[in-house]
């Protein structure tokens, strides 16, 4: 004989089962009224919703402990970084200039005042900085690689930018030499070895000229001029320079 369950009992059933698994998952929160006000326009674009809200509000929660590490130092970033919005042109133009020149000491430790860099694939995250790019990198050890393989898709500029900071990153913290360079339309590989149980003046040495021939080609010319005021003067008085930069470059302003 077969045991018929008749609708209302089925109805009966459910709910019961549903209000104690929500009793068993349920979590009482005390919120204070200053706790509400800052939750004020969260809330008003779910229509006041406080479970919404407050889904939006664990889920930022648990990106930032991702991105950081911890809360404790997500909280640090305001202190550590004050970010700056640029439109695409003046981005290129900055790009463009610093073609072929190798970022400085401090600009790479820059780097990790941003992000939590510790191991090889955390510098994936450099492209969340606003670059038009997407990166992957491979190790065949992510704490301390002796081969590292780098992968920047995106905008050709955007991308030979991060190639040469990540690249740098590596030799600077892993001590890693730049093997090969392939670039591509689309994208750009740079394979990088371990530079070898070697004294520390080779070691610098090596990895130096690596990123010199891969990276920067114009880096020693443009050190130069930057730091001996004498080569600007001496390029602008060569007889007819001016008319030459009349047209072969682009005037400065234009009224």
């Amino acid at each position: 004989m077969y045991n018929y369950v008749y609708p209302y009992q089925l109805y009966l059933f459910l709910f019961t089962g549903l209000v104690n698994f929500y009793n068993m998952i349920r979590k009482n929160i005390s919120l204070y009224e200053e706790d509400m006000k800052k939750m004020e326009r969260i809330v008003e674009k779910y229509e006041g919703n406080l479970s919404a809200a407050m889904r939006e509000i664990i889920g930022f929660a648990h990106f930032m402990e991702r991105r950081f590490g911890s809360l404790e130092e997500a909280k640090k970033i305001e202190k550590r970084i004050k970010g700056v919005c640029i439109t695409n042109m003046l981005l290129n133009w900055f790009l463009m200039y610093t073609e072929a020149c190798l970022p400085d000491e401090k600009v790479l430790k820059s780097l990790e005042d941003i992000h939590a860099i510790t191991r090889v694939s955390d510098l994936e995250t450099i492209a969340d900085m606003g670059f038009a790019v997407d990166i992957k990198i491979s190790a065949d050890d992510d704490q301390n690689p002796t081969e590292a393989t780098i992968r920047v898709s995106g905008e050709s500029m955007h991308a030979e930018f991060i190639a040469k900071l990540t690249a740098c990153f590596l030799a600077e913290n892993k001590e890693m030499v730049v093997e090969e360079v392939s670039r591509f339309p689309t994208f750009i590989t740079v394979k990088l070895k371990s530079s070898g149980e070697v004294g520390r003046e080779t070691i610098y040495k090596v990895m130096r000229d690596s990123l010199l021939k891969y990276f920067g080609e114009r880096h020693v010319m443009m050190q130069e001029l930057l730091h001996k005021g004498v080569w600007n003067p001496m390029i602008t008085s060569v007889t007819e320079w001016n008319d030459v930069q009349r047209y072969k470059y682009p005037r400065l302003y234009r009224f």
